[in-house]
């Protein structure tokens, strides 16, 4: 099975990404907690204001103008809360997406993705669930 891809552009929203494979970015504004594989995942994080170590391998950092880069041949978790989040993730896995939208409020763009090398399109404002999976190939079928 070959990698998938994520991009996020400027997001307003809450993510879990549990993948195989990198993510690299930035976060404006919020918190990034990172549960590490049992082997050891490259993490650098730079940037936050505040870093807590949680049960279970986690850390949790938060602050403004964060800068992440984590990669592992092994499954990783990290959820990503808050704006201004901008990421690419290569890899395979799974998560979801569950922008802060919400007209009522006067917040009417929480941000686009681009899943697998489709088209970007808005971050929706319900949780939604995603699979980290190769693009089809025009062409290709379901056999090979």
């Amino acid at each position: 099975m070959e990698d998938g891809t994520l991009s996020i552009r400027d997001g307003r929203a809450s993510m879990l990404l549990r993948v195989k494979g990198s993510i690299i970015g930035r976060l404006a504004k919020g918190k990034i907690t990172v549960t590490d594989s049992a082997t050891g995942a490259t993490i650098v994080v730079r940037g936050w204001e505040s870093k807590v170590s949680l049960p279970g391998r986690t850390t949790s950092y938060s602050g403004k103008g964060i800068r992440f880069r984590i990669a592992d041949d092994h499954k990783f978790a990290v959820k990503l809360s808050g704006r201004g989040l901008n990421y690419t993730v290569v890899g395979r896995g799974d998560g979801w997406l569950d922008g802060f939208g919400d007209p009522t409020k006067g917040i009417f763009f929480d941000g686009s993705f681009s899943l697998n090398a489709e088209p970007y399109r808005s971050i929706p404002d319900d949780k939604t669930s995603f699979q980290l999976a190769s693009p089809k190939q025009p062409g290709s079928s379901a056999s090979g």
